[in-house]
């Protein structure tokens, strides 16, 4: 009699426990709902939320790339062709832009033009396009460890006014900010966020500290700012409305936020680099030689560029590299093959940002060490989106500390990882590398997807990989619609 009831009591226990681990897995909320090939997103209880992506590239993806019309054809000749090239770019420099601020493109004839000095775009509204993308090559000689292209304004941004933000609490996602009443700030105004990186923050995340009972290493206050290029697109008394959203919360108790009001007269946009190949020259009985051509294309002091239809070949560092003062910025249908360098190192990161709304999109890399990443306080939001890497020998993602509202969208990593966690001592200190970022329908050999916080969630949906981390993941090893979440 004894034995039945226990048993009958052991039935009911494992009825109602497996009854409440079934409402608790059933009732769990995840931050994104998917059905229909329809995504509804929900808010947490400080009403974050996923970021909003779209607004990534050129023209903050609103408008499509322009077909800039030709104003001069520079033909194919031998010897160093750096001069007249320079000069039709120039040339296009100094004609008037016209209502859309374009001032025209300079094409280049098929064949390999020989170069000895790299070229520079430093005015808006320039164009440098290729007759035929395989057939025009720029070739990079000498031991200059530069990029090929420079597309550069002046980083002669002043701040005009500084304007103190009162919200509390600014969730992620949001672009609506309280501020000190009795500003100036209008309408169509040009604006940083700027968010401290204060003591108190970063021992938070556990970033003053990475072990050893060492703390050069460690994070220190100021290291971690993060400045959001925005615009304003409505103001009143006490609030204020922008573009863009912000990737990160903003939290009064870990310091005060502030809108810095700038002018940036020399900063250039509306300017591409199109149709063509960059390659570098080097020593051939050496494959791992270095004093050659680094770079392909570096954006600097730019907003509103693009790169499409380019091929890289045989450069030791990146590809197409988006620098911290660029913003607005699409790369597309780009190809980097056969690096030569050593295999170690910052060496190969070979598609970067470290700016904000940067669109990689269909780009294909081989043999990189960091084929797609963020680099350090790159603000975002960023997004690499139908890209593909081929053996490659080191991870991509967050490369370095802190670059928030990341998005990897359809991206493939053969023979390496797809990373969103806390670096450690690696990268001198790098630490959390990212926050409030989203894998989407991904492959790699491992996907690691750590969160910082409860407000700083990582998340990976319908990724297919080994797995590690306490991010939010949902449909793994699952196909899921949308296919693509940008594209959507």
């Amino acid at each position: 009699m004894r034995i039945i009831r226990i048993t009958a009591l052991r039935n009911i226990f494992i009825v109602v426990f497996c009854a409440i681990a079934a409402q608790s897995l059933f009732a769990q909320k995840y931050s994104l709902e998917l059905k229909n090939s329809r995504v509804k997103y929900n808010l947490d209880q400080q009403n974050n939320r996923v970021l909003d992506f779209s607004y990534c590239g050129y023209r903050s993806s609103d408008k499509d790339i322009p077909v800039v019309s030709n104003k001069i054809f520079v033909s194919h000749q031998e010897g160093d062709c750096s001069a007249i090239i320079q000069r039709a770019i120039n040339y296009v420099s100094s004609l008037a832009p016209d209502k859309n601020g374009f001032r025209g493109t300079v094409l280049l004839d098929k064949g390999v033009f020989n170069l000895n000095k790299s070229l520079f775009i430093n005015k808006s509204g320039i164009v440098l396009r290729g007759t035929d993308k395989n057939q025009t090559v720029l070739l990079k000689r000498g031991y200059d460890r530069g990029s090929v292209i420079y597309v550069e304004g002046k980083n002669d941004m002043t701040v005009i006014d500084t304007i103190a933000i009162t919200s509390p609490y600014v969730p992620v996602n949001s672009r609506s900010l309280s501020i000190i009443p009795g500003h100036k700030i209008k309408k169509g105004d040009r604006v940083m966020v700027y968010r401290p990186s204060t003591t108190e923050w970063i021992a938070s995340l556990g970033c003053d500290h990475f072990g050893g009972g060492i703390t050069a290493l460690g994070w220190k206050a100021g290291d971690i700012d993060l400045f959001w290029d925005r615009a304003i697109t409505d103001a009143d008394n006490d609030k204020v409305e922008l573009d863009v959203p912000l990737t990160m919360v903003l939290d009064a108790q870990w310091g005060k936020s502030k809108l810095l009001v700038y002018r940036w007269n020399n900063r250039i946009s509306d300017c591409g680099v199109e149709n063509l190949s960059i390659e570098s020259s080097y020593n051939q009985k050496y494959l791992k030689d270095e004093d050659h051509c680094w770079g392909g294309i570096s954006i600097e002091n730019a907003e509103n560029c693009w790169v499409r239809k380019v091929s890289f070949k045989y450069l030791a560092g990146s590809a197409v590299f988006v620098q911290r003062t660029a913003s607005k910025v699409t790369v597309e249908d780009c190809i980097s093959t056969d690096p030569i360098s050593e295999t170690g190192g910052m060496r190969r990161n070979t598609f970067l940002t470290m700016g904000q709304q940067t669109l990689f999109q269909r780009c294909y890399s081989e043999h990189g060490m960091h084929d797609f990443g963020a680099g350090f306080c790159a603000p975002g939001p960023n997004a690499f989106v139908q890209c593909e890497a081929k053996e490659a020998f080191g991870f991509s993602g967050a490369l370095e500390s802190w670059a928030c509202g990341l998005l990897f969208d359809i991206v493939n990593i053969d023979g390496n990882n797809l990373t969103f966690k806390n670096l450690g001592q690696d990268y001198c200190g790098a630490g959390w590398g990212t926050a409030n970022s989203l894998f989407w329908q991904c492959t790699a050999a491992e996907i690691e997807c750590f969160s910082p916080s409860k407000d700083a969630v990582n998340r990976a949906y319908g990724t297919w990989a080994q797995f590690s981390g306490n991010g939010e993941w949902n449909e793994s090893n699952n196909h899921i619609q949308p296919r693509s979440i940008f594209y959507s």
